[in-house]
């Protein structure tokens, strides 16, 4: 496999005494986690019953503490933690990556589950997550996703309709002049059938998960795609204190009055309405 080794948070024989000795870094908790709570709340009401796919490092805390939360909850929906940090392709796009970058990409979205074949078979849709400043991560994301079903299933379409966006969008007044970074996006007509969604956070909490906190995978760009990856280097003392706060996030989202405080926020929501939203909720309330 191609993409960063990364340690399962559910199987602590294998974090050994990685996080033993490690204190939880700082986040102020009293603001932090709430957002957290009440972000993580919102993505999962648009999903609406759909795969949640995080996209790069900056979702990382979302996808370790809903994966606490869905821990042993009957017919969540699965979590994948997607290794792709590209902002930008160059003058010439993604038509001037090697082959062989673009085979170890797609090598790494099957050993995860989310390539072309296995989105195009699945029941459930898959929302793409990510923190969206002017688009460009999801628009190259978009785009390697099309040029590799077009070398494989050669089915675009039947991905396409399996696909959802939920972009991570810092907090703002709401008004007829507030810029929509989907309304600036020519490549969106590969997917013109798309929905959209859009989560506001607060500027302070994106800024943080986005540029300032410390993570558990190394940066994956296009370079290091088709390079072996050793899984016994040694983890950074930086990304140790990542993977115990991490850690933290798995054990929080595992308790019963955790679990509640989130269902109870996802039933604020309007989607609440929908069947699949109403029923994750009761499962929740039930763990």
């Amino acid at each position: 496999m191609t993409a960063p080794f990364r340690w399962s948070l559910a199987k602590r024989e294998q974090l050994g005494s990685l996080i033993g000795q490690q204190p939880i870094p700082n986040q102020d908790e009293h603001h932090f986690l709430p957002d957290l709570r009440a972000t993580a709340a919102r993505i999962i009401a648009l999903s609406d019953d759909a795969h949640l796919v995080f996209i790069g490092r900056t979702p990382e805390n979302f996808y370790d503490y809903l994966s606490g939360v869905f821990n042993d909850v009957d017919d969540a929906p699965n979590l994948y933690l997607i290794p792709f940090s590209m902002r930008w392709a160059g003058n010439r796009g993604i038509e001037a990556i090697a082959q062989a970058k673009r085979d170890g990409l797609l090598d790494a979205l099957t050993a995860l589950g989310v390539d072309p074949h296995t989105i195009a078979r699945s029941a459930r849709p898959f929302a793409l997550v990510d923190y969206v400043a002017e688009g460009g991560t999801m628009e190259n994301f978009i785009k390697l996703l099309h040029r590799t079903t077009q070398e494989t299933t050669k089915d675009w379409p039947a991905v396409a309709r399996k696909l959802r966006i939920i972009g991570l969008r810092t907090q703002t007044h709401n008004s007829p002049n507030t810029w929509r970074w989907q309304q600036h996006q020519d490549w969106l007509d590969l997917i013109p059938n798309i929905t959209i969604k859009n989560v506001s956070a607060p500027a302070g909490f994106l800024g943080h998960i986005a540029n300032q906190q410390d993570k558990v995978t190394q940066a994956h760009y296009e370079d290091r795609w088709a390079q072996p990856i050793n899984h016994a280097e040694q983890p950074t003392q930086s990304q140790r204190q990542a993977l115990a706060y991490a850690a933290h996030l798995y054990d929080l989202g595992r308790l019963r009055d955790e679990r509640r405080a989130l269902a109870k926020l996802i039933a604020r929501e309007p989607q609440m309405n929908q069947t699949a939203t109403r029923a994750l909720v009761l499962r929740l309330k039930g763990t």
